[in-house]
């Protein structure tokens, strides 16, 4: 009687074995991406690259221009100039002004040169009384107003000259300044004009035989 053993064939692979060799598509790429994960963190964050013009924005971050670089003292700078270009203006025109109204310092001394003519005719001192009394404190006057209508020649032509091609200056500087110009011009030939007695000649006193 013989033993019949029935031989169960061998395979090579383990059903077992191959599930556990069956990659799975949702865990094969997992360990991948925990190794880029942790090589970002060892990097660390990006830095800004830093050129020539300066430090360039990081990714993602747009750099804002809220227009074009002004100097941060143009604007002072700017305001200062036309602060004083505007008073100087304003002192042009004055001085004009005083040249043809007069001022109180010319009153003054036209009172004073008065007096001391009156004094000089009554102390029997010699001289033309018309001289003394009307002439020199006319001339003096004259002399003052000429001054003034100088000033405003200098000034005005000045600041005309220094602002006139410059597009930062206001319109309204220009114009004063033309003004104390102009007024300094025609207050200059009045000042002349009495000084010469152009406009009225010196009285003169009767002669004996009128």
């Amino acid at each position: 009687m013989t033993d019949e053993s029935t031989t169960t064939p061998r395979t090579d692979s383990d059903p077992g074995k191959e599930e556990e060799k069956t990659a799975v598509p949702g865990q094969s790429a997992r360990p991948v991406a925990e190794q880029e994960i942790r090589k970002d963190e060892a990097a660390g964050p990006e830095e800004p690259v830093t050129t020539a013009e300066g430090t360039a924005p990081a990714d993602g971050v747009e750099d804002e221009d809220d227009g074009p670089d002004v100097p941060a003292d143009a604007a002072p700078a700017r305001t200062g100039t036309g602060f004083g270009a505007g008073a100087a203006a304003v002192v042009s025109a004055a001085f004009g002004l005083c040249s043809l109204t007069g001022t109180s310092v010319g009153q003054m001394l036209h009172a004073r040169k008065e007096l001391i003519g009156q004094i000089e005719a009554s102390s029997g001192g010699g001289g033309d009384q018309i001289e003394a009394y009307y002439s020199v404190p006319w001339h003096t006057a004259a002399l003052l107003n000429g001054i003034f209508a100088l000033l405003a020649i200098l000034v005005g032509g000045l600041l005309l000259a220094l602002h006139a091609q410059r597009a930062g200056t206001r319109s309204w500087v220009k114009s004063v300044a033309l003004a104390g110009l102009v007024l300094g011009a025609v207050g200059l030939l009045v000042s002349l004009g009495m000084y010469f007695d152009l406009f009225a000649s010196a009285p003169e006193l009767p002669g004996p035989g009128s």
